[in-house]
């Protein structure tokens, strides 16, 4: 069941991906970052004031917590996700950001939350291979479309997400799922909104009913729900395990292309797609069957 919970977050990671490029056409991506994060957090501050217990985490730790799990997931996330559209290849942002899960193994290491061992690592890297093979055409023009600031966003923002992932991990036993996934989306929208502020222009945004759609579903399935999930998973399984399902997420991107919009699948992306399902295996299959095999 856990499982089948991180595989649909990254099918909702995936549907995503039409909706920004739509909404990106009609708002600067800072501000665009801070209504969704914002919209998301309230979302789920609605819904937190009908559970047990205060909707306000209380005490310095709980919002320190709150605070790093923000600024890395959603400040950093977003921010990264959104400012290295403009300015780097989709093939080269995909490779990059999908490097998280490597990240958060070593932050994991560093932090003392969790360990990993050869095997698991492996099966890690043998899922960014597979990330690789499916983006490899688009690799091969990088060198038109190289922007070192872009490739800096997109390693700022899969870096944010592999703190918070990883800090949410180490305060997973204690804290609650949905106070925790509200307030780091609210506080983590704050430098978002002050970085709008000072570098955008509000009148470049347009509201148009697309726009409102397209943040709607942003803002609600797309991150309150997907969030809500995602934190779940993380404080129930391991995190190494859990985070190896992200790299469905542009494999759903695929299919979901093929199936509603008629696009044909590649040999490389088949290739790719069964590397990726292959590092995911080996990743959860039992430690006993393969030393058996």
């Amino acid at each position: 069941m856990l499982k089948l919970k991180a595989v649909f977050v990254c099918l909702l990671w995936a549907l995503c991906y039409p909706f920004i490029s739509i909404a990106l056409s009609e708002s600067p991506p800072l501000y665009l970052a801070f209504v969704r994060s914002i919209l998301a957090g309230a979302t789920l501050l609605l819904f937190g004031m009908g559970s047990p217990g205060s909707v306000i985490p209380r005490g310095w730790s709980n919002w320190q917590s709150i605070g790093i799990v923000g600024f890395g997931y959603t400040s950093l996330g977003f921010s990264g996700m959104f400012l290295a559209g403009s300015l780097v290849s989709p093939g080269l942002a995909t490779v990059v950001s999908n490097s998280q899960p490597m990240i958060a193994v070593a932050l994991a290491y560093v932090l003392a939350v969790e360990r990993v061992t050869k095997r698991q690592l492996a099966a890690l890297t043998i899922g960014l291979v597979g990330i690789i093979a499916i983006v490899l055409p688009s690799l091969h023009h990088v060198q038109n479309n190289l922007s070192v600031g872009g490739i800096g966003f997109v390693l700022l923002g899969a870096l944010g997400v592999a703190l918070g992932n990883v800090w949410m991990k180490k305060i997973a036993v204690e804290a609650s799922v949905l106070r925790v996934s509200a307030w780091q989306l609210i506080v983590g929208s704050i430098p978002l909104g002050v970085a709008a502020l000072v570098l955008e222009d509000p009148s470049a945004i347009v509201l148009g009913p697309e726009m409102l759609i397209s943040l709607l579903v942003l803002a609600i399935p797309g991150t309150a729900l997907a969030t809500f999930m995602w934190f779940h998973v993380l404080k129930v399984g391991k995190l190494h395990r859990m985070n190896a399902f992200t790299f469905l997420t542009p494999l759903f991107a695929l299919l979901i292309g093929a199936v509603f919009m008629g696009e044909v699948l590649q040999t490389n992306e088949l290739i790719g797609t069964a590397i990726i399902i292959g590092g995911i295996l080996i990743l959860h299959w039992p430690s006993s069957r393969i030393q058996s095999v």
